[in-house]
């Protein structure tokens, strides 16, 4: 069986704001804080922007296959927005099935968004979506397809005994962005991507999709990979692992 688990980190999108409110005297911090004053008049109430208010600022896939999986972490320190996208279609075309917590209502809008932005073009990926192939499971919608009161990721990996979201959220992404902490914007997609894995193998061992003892498995081999790579939230996820 092939899949590949994707997770975003997404900042302010603050190069076009700056462009539509002439806002070239602001750093990237004061154009932030317009857009999220002008979210929270929008809303009433919430700050949080829009998908078409983001910007990608990394990206990670883990990439399972019969021979094990790999884990590929990309951050605008490495790689431009672009290039992050083209890496989310060839995915999506070499590995037969996406999977996401959420990417349904937030993260596959925003690519396809970017997208247009950037203007990336992936033929291949929209013939098979027209073709009827489906790309993408989005396990937050596969387990609630109610989209109110739905469990958030670090509530159901909690509930499944694998470690959750280590206190991270969409104001440390943001903070580490704009303190040029490549980082501290990796960790986030990496430990979202993290969890979704061992709960889309836990579902796949479920549904018959994947054999029951590989659920195991691949347990044992992704502690034995935390155990050797580097990186202050991989030791803490493994930690927090451990404990749980």
């Amino acid at each position: 069986m092939r899949f590949s688990v994707f997770a975003l980190s997404t900042v302010p999108d603050t190069a076009t704001a700056r462009h539509l409110f002439d806002l070239d005297d602001l750093d990237d911090k004061s154009v932030s804080k317009v857009l999220f004053h002008r979210r929270k008049q929008q809303t009433g109430s919430s700050e949080t922007l829009r998908w078409d208010q983001r910007a990608i600022a990394g990206m990670t896939l883990i990439r399972h296959s019969i021979d094990g999986f790999r884990i590929e972490s990309m951050t605008l320190a490495s790689h431009t927005e672009a290039q992050m996208l083209r890496a989310f279609y060839q995915a999506a075309l070499k590995d037969g099935r996406l999977v996401s917590w959420d990417g349904e209502q937030t993260l596959v809008p925003l690519i396809h968004f970017r997208s247009l932005k950037e203007d990336v073009s992936y033929p291949a990926y929209w013939e098979a979506c027209r073709s009827g192939v489906k790309l993408h499971l989005d396990i937050r919608s596969w387990l609630s397809p109610t989209p109110s009161d739905r469990p958030t990721l670090n509530e159901t990996a909690c509930r499944l005994g694998f470690p959750g979201m280590l206190d991270l959220g969409d104001d440390a992404v943001c903070d580490a962005w704009l303190a040029g902490d490549h980082d501290g914007v990796r960790a986030y997609s990496d430990v979202i991507a993290l969890n979704a894995y061992l709960i889309a193998v836990r579902l796949f061992c479920m549904t018959g999709e994947m054999p029951q003892h590989d659920g195991a498995r691949i347990q044992r081999a992704l502690k034995d990979w935390l155990k050797r790579i580097d990186g202050r939230h991989f030791d803490e996820f493994l930690n927090t692992w451990d404990s749980v």
